[in-house]
């Protein structure tokens, strides 16, 4: 599923993407904790999208390490510019929706985004 197609399906916007609107996303994965995203998920060759409502550079940072591609901030929370100028840096796309949690992992669910291929060890 495109940048395009995902901010369309959740009524959402592009914070950042620095016109890297062309990625191809097959997988998501859904969490506030960033130390779930980091125990959870696997690196892979697919672009994963991160969903989540955590809002600082953290959430940045740890899609950078996971090379997550993508990150779907949800609840209407503001991003402060901090969280873009890392995105930016890291070349992390920063998508932004109203809806909560729930109803962005449904919509994109129905839409045919796959749960992210994960592990626990």
């Amino acid at each position: 599923m495109k940048i395009n197609e995902i901010t369309k399906v959740v009524s959402g916007k592009i914070l950042q993407s620095d016109g890297k609107n062309d990625i191809d996303i097959k997988y998501a994965f859904a969490a506030d904790l960033m130390s779930d995203v980091l125990f959870v998920i696997s690196r892979k060759e697919e672009p994963i999208l991160l969903i989540t409502g955590v809002t600082n550079p953290s959430v940045i940072r740890t899609a950078a390490i996971l090379d997550i591609s993508v990150v779907l901030i949800v609840r209407g929370k503001p991003v402060s510019d901090e969280t873009i100028k890392v995105a930016k840096r890291n070349k992390v796309i920063v998508l932004h929706t109203n809806h909560i949690m729930f109803v962005t992992c449904a919509l994109l669910h129905n839409a045919g985004l796959e749960g992210a291929p994960w592990t626990i060890t």
